[in-house]
């Protein structure tokens, strides 16, 4: 049947308007079902990928995969944390590692541009057991690289990676001191390369050796350890484009001639040499004519010899921040406090109370040792005093009798954000919680050191004013006395709940069974332990009983960890942990 072109107008018509309707009611079904589905999505899901990579940057594996453990099964957060391009291990539970790095791998070499390691006494092996699933090579976009505490065979055998790099941090032990060859060899291999920033961090108190031949083409950002002036000198000139520089300085005089007329490019400065005086100082200074900012500790001279000295030389300085050593000096504080210094530069100078240093704000140490010759000398300064005195102390040392109680009591005395503190021969008979009151925040406090002459009393009153306390260490026969009188649930049960890092260190090694297990029993809730014990084979009480243990630093006097190792019975129970040994009486333990 022919179709006139009317009806062929209304039939087209008529189909439209059933397309139109399904159309519509298809695009109603589809918003609704979105609509759904955005319901069901979590906020945290709607973020934008550049936003997580941002907020990645922040974290460390462990806090990343502690983070995000609750969408294990999600594809696109599995992808993100595969593509990030900066790994952190810092703290990483052994499980953790062996999951997701063993196991699974939750990384892409390829794209990778920054790794950090920890061989610390949490990590002890982490070094080894990453590189030997990953080897350097694979990671073609490396750019850098830190590594905390690498053994010596590690260290050597990553050295012929180092010039590829642009950052490089390396923080040596400083309990174990590698030879002179290792230190050679580690300049040697990042000599003309395209690194950009080097940090070796070592003992300030140990001179670093230098190689012969140093050329540093590139390099802009410089940070080491314990250097004489003539080293000094030699790294200036191998690095012509250095423009940041921060060294230990060794003060003793070298035979060899300064050269007085380089010029560098430097515009950071910031030296460490509390026994350093001023002749060796203006030396180099007198070489930085760009100079900034300077940071410096040395032994001090008269403001005039300052004024006049930055007036000619250091035209340019902006931020000078000091501490000075007056105490062999006939220096007034009261020289820094002239209209040059607080107007024109805005250089605040005061003194400090407990000590002979005279310091910029805010420069001064987290560090302070208390006892009655500083509280002393705090109450016959008064005119040194500034407000918040001590708000920056967070390791506190406290060596006070009742006549250095006596002497720091005062308003003006108030350590209000402590994290560490340490009493020795803390005996005060009276009232002892109540004098530290009077001088701490308990409530801040998360680290607690104590002697031998810790008395048990005082030690339950103590665990009562210290609610955010992590960490406890003492020698063992303070705990061995303490321990024998605890009787008191509170304390007990805060002990247990709390504690996480456990030291005792040695006095007497006490290889009694009924402490020991007393003590396992107590702090059951360690995660890191350190330890003195007498024998090796008196570890296994510690090992077996603790069940939330993670890792374990222990010396014995006695035996060899050697032998506890090679003998077959105890090769399961190594076999689920990484170990290493710094010596055969010193093992460290990673454990699952």
């Amino acid at each position: 049947m022919m179709l006139n072109q009317s009806s062929l107008y209304h039939h087209f018509q008529h189909s439209s308007k059933k397309r139109t309707l399904k159309l519509s009611q298809h695009s109603e079904r589809l918003t609704k079902r979105l609509k759904s589905t955005n319901a069901a999505k979590t906020t945290l899901e709607c973020l934008p990928n550049e936003l997580f990579y941002h907020i990645f940057s922040y974290l460390t594996d462990r806090e990343l995969f502690t983070s995000f453990n609750f969408f294990p099964l999600h594809r696109r957060f599995n992808e993100l944390i595969h593509n990030r391009t900066s790994i952190n291990l810092h703290s990483i539970q052994r499980s953790q590692f062996i999951e997701h790095f063993y196991e699974n791998s939750s990384i892409n070499p390829q794209i990778l541009r920054q790794i950090r390691l920890f061989n610390t006494d949490e990590t002890p092996g982490l070094i080894n057991f990453f590189f030997a699933i990953y080897p350097l090579d694979l990671f073609s976009n490396l750019k850098i690289l830190a590594l905390d505490q690498p053994e010596q065979k590690d260290l050597l055998k990553l050295m012929k990676y180092f010039p590829h790099l642009e950052h490089l941090s390396v923080r040596l032990s400083t309990v174990v001191r590698m030879p002179t060859m290792v230190y050679t060899n580690l300049y040697s291999s990042i000599g003309n390369s395209s690194l950009k920033s080097l940090t070796i961090h070592d003992d300030p108190d140990e001179p670093i050796t230098l190689p012969d031949e140093l050329s540093f083409p590139n390099l802009t950002k410089l940070n080491l350890g314990s250097l004489n002036m003539f080293d000094v000198q030699r790294i200036l000139r191998a690095a012509p484009k250095l423009a940041s520089f921060a060294f230990h300085l060794n003060s003793e005089q070298s035979n060899r001639q300064f050269e007085q007329n380089l010029q560098t490019n430097i515009t950071e400065l910031d030296i460490d040499g509390p026994r350093a005086e001023f002749n060796q100082i203006d030396k180099l200074l007198r070489q930085t004519k760009k100079l900034q900012r300077l940071k410096l500790v040395c032994r001090g001279v008269s403001a005039s010899t300052w004024e006049n000295f930055i007036k000619e030389n250091l035209s340019n300085l902006i931020n000078f921040r000091f501490k000075f050593d007056i105490r062999q000096k006939d220096i007034q504080l009261i020289e820094y406090e002239q209209d040059w210094w607080k107007t024109e530069k805005k250089w605040i100078v005061v003194g400090h109370p407990l000590s002979s240093l005279i310091y910029t704000i805010p420069f001064i140490d987290t560090k302070l040792i208390l006892n009655a010759r500083t509280a002393y000398r705090q109450e016959k300064c008064p005119s040194s005093k500034v407000s918040n005195e001590y708000s920056h102390i967070r390791q506190l040392i406290l060596t006070l009798n009742p006549l250095g109680f006596k002497l720091c009591q005062s308003d003006e005395i108030y350590f209000d954000k402590v994290h560490s503190l340490t009493l020795i021969d803390y005996k005060h008979s009276q009232k002892p919680i109540s004098h530290l009151r009077t001088l701490i925040n308990l409530s801040t406090v998360r680290h607690l050191t104590i002697d031998h002459r810790m008395r048990s009393g005082t030690f339950v009153l103590l665990m009562k004013e210290v609610p955010n306390l992590q960490s406890l260490s003492g020698q063992d026969v303070a705990f061995s006395a303490i321990t024998n009188k605890f009787q008191n649930e509170h304390v007990i049960s805060f002990l247990k709940e709390n504690i996480r890092k456990l030291t005792l260190s040695s006095f007497k090694p006490c290889d009694d069974i009924r402490y020991v297990s007393q003590l396992c029993i107590i702090f059951s809730h360690v995660h890191h332990l350190s330890l003195s014990i007498k024998w090796a084979v008196d570890i296994w009480p510690w090992l077996t009983k603790i069940a939330s243990l993670s890792s374990a630093t222990v010396f014995c006097r006695h035996g060899s960890f050697i032998d506890l190792i090679n003998d077959p019975n105890n090769h399961k129970w190594f076999f689920n942990c990484t170990y290493e040994l710094r010596s055969h009486q010193d093992l460290r333990l990673w454990i699952e």
